[in-house]
């Protein structure tokens, strides 16, 4: 359907799920967030929906967290991902037809694909300016933590594939019938960490004043006509689906079946099995994969030798294996590992904004990245300064790995690759030392046809 949009219509709804006190908390036991956005006559701009509200984080005591100029002795240190913010709040997103309740997309472990999307399309400035404002981010973990020592207003987009693709999204019968947005809250210990945050019960956070805004797209009588009268009609839109494996040996074959005929991409992440809900960890890190020291600490970097991609059995999209070990053993970026998985996201001869490069990844140890807990007098540091009323930047911030193994399937016609009755598989070839199980996320970026009649809706991938 194509349409002669002659208006634009703003809106905010409420969710239709509000507790009492207005907050939400997984502590509190409300940790499902349900907006309904209405069956018209009128189109949906996908990249202006925002979820609105305000964040609290709180220490186990329920007080706010220390800003970074004041942590001295006895101070407590609470923290969120920096490179995802107010997101890692989000576990689970799914949005359904608000008439039929069909599902149009489900997005499990929604932060960590939050990371890398943002994480490999936006540049260090995109989150010292925009996203600090909007989603409470820097891509700077002393920074990120400052901006949460008060109760504070956030604005984001989702990430979700139906919002991102840029379609309009027609609401009516002749369309998605309307829409139901459904968002799952992480765990306490999933969405925060730091050196304090398991104390006593541990820390926690609030989320008040929830709405949802964007705008509608408002076409002319013959638009609006066509919207109103029950039809039958497609339309094409992107989605997201997510799957979770355990590798654990040092040549190890992963096998999907992704039973989808229209598959843009497929990206893979890493994270030792013990690190997530894990309040002495960052459940949302982006390392590479790690070997257990003999005590059980995940602190021995694994070297990667030779990562291959394969559909049914034969080599996909590229024809040769990714070879990383000597970049890999001198603590040096996988340059081909790296340009693929940015090519994932977009046409890397496009790409102009990520945080790959020496400043946000600590590479061999040498971390350039500022800190803002600490002064400096002279070539000495002196400690923290609670009464200088500013932030320094003196001290070093470790450097954290932006690591993803990824492809994209087909960056020509945008059409996809048909895995239906096709498996598809990973063979990852390292130094796991098999007594270190590490977690597989791994998103699949697809495209999906909505058929509508006056019977109803029916998705197919």
């Amino acid at each position: 359907m194509s349409f002669n949009v002659v208006d634009v219509e703003k809106f905010e709804v409420l969710p239709n799920n509000q507790p009492n006190n207005n907050t939400y908390s997984f502590r509190g036991g409300n940790p499902i967030i349900s907006i309904s956005v209405p069956s018209q006559a009128k189109l949906l701009r996908p990249s202006s929906v925002r979820i609105n509200g305000r964040l609290r984080i709180n220490t186990a005591a329920g007080g706010l967290v220390d800003p970074n100029n004041l942590k001295g002795a006895g101070a407590v240190d609470v923290k969120m991902n920096s490179r995802i913010g107010v997101n890692g709040f989000i576990q689970n997103v799914n949005i359904s037809s608000e008439a039929t309740n069909q599902t149009l997309e489900s997005v499990r472990q929604y932060g960590r694909l939050v990371n890398h999307i943002l994480s490999n399309t936006h540049s260090p400035d995109d989150f010292a300016n925009h996203k600090s404002v909007t989603s409470l981010m820097t891509a700077r973990s002393e920074s990120t933590a400052n901006l949460a020592c008060n109760d504070v207003d956030f604005s984001i987009p989702l990430y979700c594939g139906m919002f991102q693709g840029g379609n309009p999204i027609p609401l009516s019968s002749n369309g998605v019938n309307g829409l139901v947005i459904n968002l799952e809250l992480a765990s306490d210990n999933q969405a925060l960490f730091g050196a304090n945050a398991g104390d006593g019960a541990g820390a926690f956070y609030e989320i008040s004043n929830v709405s949802l805004s964007g705008d509608y797209l408002i076409p002319d009588e013959k638009g609006m006509a066509q919207l109103s009268v029950p039809g039958s009609g497609a339309f094409q839109y992107n989605s997201y689906s997510s799957l979770y494996s355990v590798i654990n040996s040092s040549d190890a074959t992963q096998t999907y079946n992704l039973a989808n005929s229209n598959v843009l991409s497929i990206i893979h992440s890493f994270l030792p099995v013990s690190h997530s809900n894990n309040y002495a960890q960052d459940s949302f890190a982006n390392g590479e994969l790690l070997n257990t020291d003999g005590a059980g600490a995940y602190n021995q970097a694994v070297t990667l030798n030779k990562v291959s991609f394969s559909r049914a059995g034969m080599k996909l999209a590229l024809d040769y294996e990714l070879d990383m070990q000597t970049q890999s053993l001198q603590s040096r970026p996988e340059t081909q590992l790296n340009i693929n998985a940015l090519n994932a996201f977009k046409a890397y001869s496009k790409s102009t904004k990520f945080l790959n490069q020496p400043q946000m990844d600590g590479f061999g140890g040498r971390d350039l990245i500022p800190s803002l807990d600490t002064v400096r007098n002279g070539s000495a540091i002196t400690g923290f300064n609670p009464d200088s009323g500013r932030q320094t930047a003196q001290e070093i911030d470790v450097g954290v790995r932006n690591f993803i193994i990824g492809l994209a399937l087909d960056r020509v016609s945008d059409v996809g690759m048909n895995f239906k009755g096709s498996s598809y598989a990973t063979r990852i070839q390292s130094t796991l030392d098999g007594n270190s199980p590490n977690s597989i996320f791994t998103y699949v970026l697809s495209k999906n046809v909505l058929q509508y009649s006056p019977q109803g809706i029916l998705v197919s991938s």
